[in-house]
């Protein structure tokens, strides 16, 4: 039992950022990723100590932060226009995980600008495209973890990138012009 506490405290304190990092690009409310991030953790930790097999610890708890993201939208209820118009105090715009100004340098400047056109780019691709590329280039993912995250093979998550990073020059190009 200590041996698996120990295991999941250097989780715990290894991917906890990253996982949070990834729920909070894929949800709304900043608060409610931090604790999808814990519950992730929590479940993990109650299947573990129940005796179920986790091979690789960090896919582990990606898929799982990954089903609960997903039961967190089944559940939630529709937003009407006039809501989304009057706004509903869930205001966060892209430019919100973007890391703070620390310099007012021109060229401090472009990158935010460019940044934040990728990040607002990156919110009109499918799920399944905007979940390939964050777990690949924001969480530095290798392919094979992603599909062991996914549930799918590696030449697929490979050719999902592909195709992710294609429609998101499409679209930065087609802004761009």
């Amino acid at each position: 039992m200590q041996d698996l506490e120990s295991i999941f405290k250097e989780a715990f304190l290894s991917y906890s950022d990253e996982l949070f990092r990834h729920a909070s690009m894929r949800m709304k409310d900043r608060e409610r990723a931090l604790e999808l991030t814990q519950e992730c953790f929590m479940k993990v930790w109650e299947y573990a100590q129940k005796g179920g097999e986790i091979r690789e610890l960090r896919p582990f708890l990606y898929r799982t932060l990954r089903h609960l993201i997903i039961d967190e939208y089944r559940r939630k209820k529709p937003v009407s226009l006039e809501a989304m118009v009057e706004g509903d105090g869930d205001n966060r715009t892209v430019e919100d995980l973007l890391p703070p100004d620390e310099s007012n340098t021109l060229a401090a400047a472009i990158e935010r600008f460019d940044g934040k056109r990728a990040l607002a780019a990156l919110e009109q691709l499918p799920d399944a495209y905007r979940e390939a590329i964050s777990l690949r280039y924001v969480e530095g993912l290798s392919p094979k973890e992603i599909g062991d995250i996914v549930g799918e093979t590696e030449n697929a998550v490979s050719v999902r990138i592909h195709r992710g990073l294609k429609k998101l020059k499409d679209l930065l190009d087609e802004h761009h012009d």
